[in-house]
């Protein structure tokens, strides 16, 4: 890959003009952090938005909204009813849609979705569905959105769904998979070793019970675009956000040339809005999958992105440093246990069978927080939302942390009797443990998602709080082994 190019020029943009785009947070957790490092170190303007404010017409000053990856079910929950028909004013009125992963997933023609685009996901039967590393995607040289791009490059995919078609209403396909580099893996299968050692896919296929041959993906759309009223939809399953390959330059083009055709008019006021949340809310978690209840990013003040998070307290930290130690403890009890390693310093692989996105998201998440929490002049007094925030996250992740450990080792112990599938019973011990922190579907409900709404909400607090500060556009949240520096104290 990086023989074929000069890869100095894979990471060259145009300077940005337009005016700062809206980046929704809610439900993004690691996804938003990629989004937020790529867009500071390609000096493009951003504000962060959550569900509240897009229900209260926060997009009026934006001509375009980016959605990062995360599952798009739980970012459909958070923005609720009215804020789905915001964002599809918004597009319709005259803005810019950008969804990766699962933000693509969200702006689709399924239930409970913005349906902006008049296409549907590919069936799991259909699809490959377990894939992710590097991709080479081939554009479409007579798309605007692939100016000054060679005709193939490489990009990265974790684990998304696929496009049933490019075959909609006002759609386009910007680009197409077209082969796999050597860090392409399915379920747990690095495709190049398996392709060079000669083995058949419909051997290890019949094996898995999945489809894992990589020439599914060849040909499909991996980039759609779609007019949308008089704005624009592009969703992308690549991640063009990383730094690897070319996806940047892509994004450059991607943004550039939405800034400068997209121009919304200003949503109307609705009757039907729900007012803004109270200050002093009582911060709480939302019960389980489809309540009501308002998570605790939910609960923050309407204006808290624009400056108003004040800093964390001296027990802040130290309740969040002890639950990093907690989830530092739960990796390293994996990788003892040869259940996973580190694919990517934000990013684990885990053996077949368990679940690892979750596990490694939690610990980057709090390594975030801590480190730059760490770096602030601390109160000495109460500081809302941040005790009860890092008091309930302290509780949780200790009762999640213990029930994993038996969770992974009861998994580890069945995997010797037989396959197993992280989504089908097993024994009693580990279906029960499952459910209580996982639910029982891929997309995490249980004591999981009460950790990572609670995450949600502490994360972007400290991207509030951060962007008060000197901190310098790069990768802030990569390093894996650094250390918060002793804190100070007001």
């Amino acid at each position: 890959m990086a023989n074929l190019f000069d890869p100095s020029e894979a990471q060259k943009t145009s300077p940005w003009t337009g005016p700062p785009v809206a980046l929704l947070w809610d439900q993004s957790l690691v996804w938003g952090l990629v989004l937020v490092e790529a867009l500071e170190a390609m000096a493009v303007p951003y504000r962060l938005v959550t569900a509240p404010h897009i229900r209260a017409q926060g997009l009026k000053k934006h001509r375009v909204l980016m959605v990062p990856g995360g599952w798009a079910s739980h970012k459909a929950r958070a923005l609720g009813a009215d804020g789905l028909e915001q964002v599809r004013t918004f597009v319709q009125n005259g803005g810019g849609y950008v969804g990766f992963c699962g933000g693509a997933g969200l702006a689709l023609a399924e239930a409970s979705s913005l349906n902006l685009v008049p296409i549907h996901r590919k069936g799991l039967t259909q699809r490959l569905p377990n894939a992710s590393g590097e991709v080479w995607i081939e554009g479409n040289p007579e798309h605007p959105l692939w100016k000054d791009l060679p005709p193939r490059i490489p990009v990265s995919i974790w684990w998304p769904s696929q496009f049933a078609s490019d075959n909609g209403l006002g759609v386009e396909a910007v680009a197409r998979y077209r082969g796999y580099g050597e860090d392409f893996w399915v379920a747990d299968l690095c495709a190049a070793d398996v392709t060079r050692c000669g083995a058949r896919w419909q051997d290890w296929e019949k094996s898995y019970g999945i489809n894992l041959n990589p020439a599914l993906l060849d040909g499909q759309a991996a980039i759609l675009c779609c007019r949308v009223g008089k704005g624009m939809a592009v969703l992308s399953y690549p991640h063009l956000e990383l730094p690897d390959g070319w996806g940047r330059r892509l994004l450059a083009n991607i943004l550039n040339s939405l800034q400068n055709s997209c121009d919304p008019k200003a949503v109307e006021p609705s009757e039907s809005l729900p007012a803004p949340p109270a200050p002093g809310t009582p911060f709480f978690c939302s019960a389980e999958h489809g309540s009501t209840s308002r998570t605790p990013l939910e609960t923050l003040d309407e204006d808290g992105h624009d400056g108003i998070v004040p800093a964390p307290s001296v027990p802040a930290l130290r309740a969040l440093q002890e639950a990093l130690e907690e989830a530092q403890s739960l990796i390293a009890f994996g990788e003892r246990h040869l259940l996973w390693r580190w694919r990517r310093p934000w990013l684990l692989q885990w053996q077949r069978g368990i679940r690892g996105l979750e596990y490694g998201f939690l610990l980057v998440c709090l390594r975030f927080v801590v480190f730059h929490c760490g770096r602030e002049k601390l109160q000495a007094r109460a500081s809302a939302p941040w005790d009860d925030l890092s008091q309930s996250l302290l509780e949780q992740t200790r009762l999640f942390c213990r029930e994993a450990r038996k969770l992974l080792l009861y998994e580890k112990v069945a995997s010797h009797q037989g396959p197993v599938n992280k989504l089908q019973p097993v024994n009693a011990q580990v279906d029960a443990l499952r459910e209580t922190l996982f639910g029982r579907g891929m997309s995490h409900t249980g004591l999981s998602q009460h950790i990572f709404d609670t995450l949600d909400a502490l994360v972007y607090c400290t991207l509030v709080r951060r962007r008060l500060g000197d901190a310098a556009p790069g990768n802030f949240w990569m390093e894996r082994r650094a250390k918060p520096p002793a804190h100070r104290r007001a």
